[in-house]
């Protein structure tokens, strides 16, 4: 049986978090809904309560809502933003949220964003279900597969299809193929979990900062300041640390 979803209601206003748990009690949906009245609270329930979804207002004393984001280097939950402020909508998607709020909302664009933050996180569920059954070969638990964000979508993408994963500004950027097209999109995996996680054989870590598969590593170079330079074979440059680059080099050689 699904557990129900837990939805955190953010917002400095009694009256509009009064509101939003009116209207996910009203659509009948199963969920646990808690609340914060400030953006220091906020990331207090996150930690404690481990919501599924964020209902997050911005404009909020002490940290507005994009500082409470900017608290987590992973975010295991869907943000729905509500504010009464258009301005804040491209740095709201810019935050891989899963829709935009603009108060006074109805009841029905509510539901709108609560269904599509629910199908989000049920679609999650069930990914990251196939994925532990993939993970296994011959009892070491290797990825094989990964789910990634693109923007509000979640797909599947096959390890032999990545060239490489870059820590970048609390997040871990995939850089992938799909067919010929080359695409970038976000894991919830930090480079050290995945350096646990990928099969040694097929990732070799770069630097703290980034992993590559050894297959799409084309050569290796020099920087302008002497420093080594895996070229990938989508034309990325990814520095190498002193600390790798004797078993690049041999990685290299037997290729």
């Amino acid at each position: 049986m699904t557990e129900p979803k837990r939805i955190l209601i953010v917002d400095d206003e009694a009256l509009a978090r009064q509101r939003v748990a009116r209207y996910i009690r009203q659509s009948e949906r199963e969920c646990l809904i808690e609340e914060a009245e400030s953006g220091i609270k906020a990331v207090e329930m996150i930690q404690n309560f481990h919501p599924d979804i964020v209902f997050l207002d911005v404009e909020m004393p002490g940290l507005n809502g994009f500082e409470v984001l900017q608290q987590f280097a992973e975010r295991p939950f869907h943000v729905v933003f509500q504010t009464a402020y258009d301005q804040f909508a491209i740095q709201a998607f810019e935050e891989s949220a899963c829709d935009y709020l603009l108060k006074p909302f109805t009841a029905e664009r509510f539901n709108q964003a609560l269904s599509r933050a629910l199908t989000l996180a049920a679609d999650e569920e069930r990914l990251r279900a196939l994925e532990a059954q993939l993970d296994t070969r011959g009892g070491q638990k290797c990825l094989w597969r990964l789910t990634v964000k693109q923007g509000v979508r979640l797909r599947v993408v096959e390890m032999k299809d990545i060239f490489c994963f870059v820590s970048r500004d609390h997040y871990t950027l995939v850089h992938f193929r799909d067919q010929e097209n080359h695409h970038e999109a976000i894991c919830d995996l930090s480079i050290a979990r995945l350096a646990e996680r990928l099969d040694p054989a097929d990732f070799q870590q770069l630097h703290r900062n980034s992993i590559a598969r050894v297959a799409a590593i084309a050569s290796l170079s020099r920087s302008r300041v002497g420093e080594l330079v895996a070229v990938l074979s989508n034309g990325m440059r990814l520095p190498v640390s002193r600390a790798n680059q004797r078993v690049v080099r041999t990685l290299m050689k037997s290729k």
